[in-house]
């Protein structure tokens, strides 16, 4: 689901200490706390998550390492390890390739499934966010607005009630998976022939559907060019996908030694919304601003930090 890759990971040290050049001057010896190491996947809005819980921490007097790791086997080893402390985990994730169990599709009975059976492994799931970087159908708004379609069961009655012939795209995954294209068609109870169907590489998807190629696509909800394009996400109301709700995790021992990381934390995690993360990723990925300056902006609006 989330591009995982076998092998060893590559992993980049990035000492925020030293590189980071918006910091402010270190904490004084009063004021230090401990010292930390957070973690990322090599994504743009773990780069996002990791760089703005720094930013936090930082300020509350911790020395803070950044480190970036090539995928999910990679961070999750190093978090079983103890190099890194705390990162941003994703609930489904960690139910099927962590703890090998079957997908739960009811978000907070995922989120808690997940907690207790890592509470066994010594890593705390602290309070998740509503931020879901799932799969998504998309749409283009104008044409979602004129077919008064906002919801899967609104494209599942028009495909059903108009006879319409409407074109899906969406990546070869997709089209594999277990839980992918049948599951959407039995559950929303509608018939989409496989000349219906094209698959094409998931960075093109929402460019498809913003060109008029195809009528819907399946791709992910955390796409920042679903903004670019003019798309809107349907509402999955009878919740086809599983949530991969982002949640940030940490080392039961660390959290022991310093426990009001959790409260730091948690001042975040309420501000991480799918909304809020698309337009940090919109501004990132495609209008290439600075990831430092881009999450201390948004911590400051939201008066997480002074100005």
């Amino acid at each position: 689901m989330r591009g995982l890759l076998a092998g060893l990971a590559i992993v980049l040290m990035l000492s925020s200490c030293q590189t980071d050049k918006e910091q402010k001057p270190s904490p004084t010896p009063s004021a230090y706390r401990g010292e930390v190491t957070l973690g990322s996947k090599s994504l743009t809005e773990q780069y996002l998550l990791m760089k703005m819980s720094a930013l936090l921490l930082k300020d509350q007097g911790y020395k803070v390492n950044e480190m970036v790791f090539l995928d999910s086997p990679a961070i999750r080893s190093a978090m079983e390890a103890g190099i890194a402390d705390l990162y941003w985990e994703y609930t489904t994730t960690a139910r099927i390739f962590y703890h090998k169990q079957t997908p739960i599709f009811d978000p907070d009975i995922a989120y808690r499934e997940v907690s207790r059976t890592d509470a066994g492994n010594k890593i705390i799931w602290l309070a998740k966010s509503s931020f879901n970087s799932s799969w998504a159908l998309l749409m283009r708004k104008d044409i979602s607005e004129q077919l008064h379609i906002y919801r899967i069961s609104d494209l599942a009655d028009y495909i059903r009630t108009q006879r319409t012939k409407m074109k899906f795209a969406t990546n070869a995954e997709y089209l594999q998976r277990e839980d992918g294209l049948d599951r959407l068609k039995e559950i929303y109870d509608f018939e989409l022939p496989d000349d219906q169907v094209v698959a094409i590489e998931s960075d093109l998807l929402s460019q498809t559907v913003k060109d008029g190629r195809v009528d819907v696509a399946v791709g992910m909800g955390s796409d920042p060019r679903i903004k670019k394009n003019g798309l809107i996400i349907l509402q999955d109301d009878r919740k086809v996908f599983p949530p991969y709700e982002a949640v940030p995790v940490i080392l039961e021992k660390t959290l022991e030694h310093y426990p009001d990381i959790r409260t730091t934390m948690e001042s975040l995690t309420p501000y991480i919304t799918n909304e809020n993360m698309l337009d940090l990723m919109y501004q990132v990925d495609i209008l290439q601003k600075d990831i430092t300056k881009t999450s201390r902006d948004f911590l400051v609006k939201n008066k997480l930090l002074a100005p």
